[in-house]
């Protein structure tokens, strides 16, 4: 089943029109300040519809974003060139990256992390942010945290927003492996101009949660060395079971 396919891809930003980037940009620029180090370069690992490389390249970073979907690129791209802003942007699963580029930070947000669901993905994945980041240079990104999962599991949920000639419902249906750490979540898009159905999409995303001293192994064995955790937006906060999203900075 074909993942962030044409469908799924143009309703996403209708789906997610409430997702915060800019807050979570100052978010990533706090981060980058506290590590006294100077960030000009950004490589964004699973960039989606350029929804923080756009506003970062906005702030005046130079930004490199990388996506597996053709179709998320291809609405990206439209969005930078809307937004007057340059975006260098590459069709490229994470694993087969290889830029002969180093970066001063590398990000990966919204959980991208946890669509590495097998453990060679995820070390790759580790291991070519590591490659692509110049010394003392930080890779940051989120991820579902296993112990929040474990504890208050996923439910099935049905979302309703508006768009631009009408509107979105998603329907949500999740499916939890505690054995292999997963979550097989059904998305069922429907999309609406007036009271016409005129598109209907169907998608099985399987998603990794990941706890801290397996992330802490991959990172490690990657060549990290710093590596810390916290919730996500909260980066003085210490992480608790409770916190579903988690954000792991390495160095």
């Amino acid at each position: 089943m074909t993942v962030f396919g044409k469908i799924y891809s143009s309703a996403y930003d209708d789906l997610y029109q409430d997702k915060n980037y800019g807050k979570e940009c100052d978010f990533l620029e706090g981060i980058f300040k506290r590590s006294k180090k100077r960030i000009d370069t950004i490589l964004d690992l699973g960039c989606g519809t350029g929804g923080h490389a756009i506003l970062l390249a906005e702030r005046g970073y130079k930004v490199t974003g990388v996506d597996r979907s053709p179709q998320m690129l291809a609405v990206a791209k439209v969005k930078s060139r809307d937004a007057g802003v340059r975006v260098t942007y590459h069709l490229s699963s994470i694993q087969d990256l290889c830029l002969d580029k180093k970066f001063d930070a590398v990000i990966s947000m919204f959980a991208v992390m946890s669509y590495q669901t097998e453990n060679k993905e995820l070390a790759s994945a580790c291991k070519v942010a590591r490659v692509h980041l110049k010394n003392r240079g930080m890779f940051i990104f989120d991820a579902w945290h296993g112990l929040a999962a474990l504890t208050d599991s996923p439910t099935e949920r049905i979302k309703e927003v508006k768009s631009k000639d009408g509107r979105i419902i998603r329907i949500t249906k999740p499916h939890i492996n505690a054995l292999l750490h997963t979550v097989d979540t059904n998305f069922k898009v429907l999309t609406f101009e007036k009271d016409s159905l005129i598109s209907e999409t169907e998608e099985t995303h399987t998603m990794r949660f990941l706890f801290p001293q397996e992330i802490k192994y991959f990172l490690e064995e990657a060549g990290f060395s710093a590596i810390r955790f916290c919730p996500f937006l909260k980066p003085e906060s210490r992480l608790t079971v409770h916190d579903w999203n988690m954000t792991v900075i390495a160095q």
